[in-house]
């Protein structure tokens, strides 16, 4: 069965640019780019035009930008609530594109609820140019989808035939036992340094893309520290970052919080989140 690669489509820019890049994504692997414009009301004809003539202007734009690929694509417009048409879209898709769904663009709250409840991968795509970039960079926590992640980032790179780079981050532990002796109301506490353990949960990770792939070349960056913004840093000069979601694994206390939503929501470049 030929994959399906649905793309919300809005007249914004950062909706350009994720229309582009899952063409380009659409063409390479042989998928079915399916452009899709949501307006609220059934009822509203005007509205629903609005979708078909955007739609139109996406077609014959991609028509022109690619016109040497070979490309099947399906537009749709759309009425309703765009979060359940946009969830509904994905049951049957291999992935799901956004443009940069940070408040006050494009997809605003719309894009946070439709990466949480969709079916498939979902790709935020930021209004960034990143001609240039090169690497695929892949967060690892420790959780149930950490696998899922690695896997698809490590195909990914191989099919780029770039580099992968694995990212944890990990903070301090403290402890303590008790007051300390002849100071009342003082705990005496100190810091455990997870580096170690962080770098072998790493490791374990990576251990079966090694075996598959004998000849990707795997970096690591394991700091202490806030694993959204590490993300964010080590991706900046990269061109596809791969977060998992959902769940947190025995580990889950010392890392800080779920990364997903905070690299998704503030995306530094193509960003997928995988189930």
């Amino acid at each position: 069965m030929t994959e399906r690669i649905v793309v919300g489509v809005t007249d914004a820019a950062a909706s350009r640019r994720a229309v582009d890049w899952a063409a380009q994504r659409a063409a390479q692997m042989g998928a079915v780019l399916v452009l899709i414009a949501v307006t609220k009301d059934a009822e509203d004809s005007e509205a629903v035009s609005a979708g078909d003539i955007l739609l139109e202007a996406e077609t014959a734009r991609l028509s022109v930008a690619i016109a040497d690929a070979d490309l099947v694509v399906e537009a749709h417009a759309e009425h309703g609530d765009a979060v359940d048409v946009m969830v509904e879209a994905s049951r049957d898709a291999a992935l799901l594109v956004l443009g940069d769904p940070h408040p006050g663009h494009h997809w605003g709250d719309h894009g946070r609820r439709i990466s949480t409840a969709a079916h498939c991968a979902v790709a935020v795509v930021p209004d960034v140019d990143v001609e240039g970039r090169s690497g695929v960079v892949v967060g690892i926590d420790g959780s149930e989808v950490t696998e899922a992640a690695v896997a698809f980032a490590a195909a990914e790179a191989v099919r780029r035939g770039e580099r992968l780079v694995a990212v944890a981050a990990w903070s301090p532990v403290l402890v303590g036992d008790g007051v300390m002796s002849g100071v009342p109301g003082f705990d005496y506490v100190e810091p455990i340094d997870l580096q170690e353990p962080t770098e072998l949960m790493v490791e374990r990770a990576l251990a079966a893309v090694r075996e598959a792939f004998p000849d990707l070349t795997i970096e690591t960056q394991v700091q202490s520290g806030d694993p959204a913004p590490l993300l964010q840093t080590v991706a900046s000069n990269a061109a596809l970052l791969v977060v998992g979601t959902h769940g947190r694994g025995p580990l889950a206390r010392f890392f800080i919080g779920s990364v997903s939503d905070a690299v998704l929501t503030h995306a530094v470049t193509p960003t997928i989140a995988v189930r």
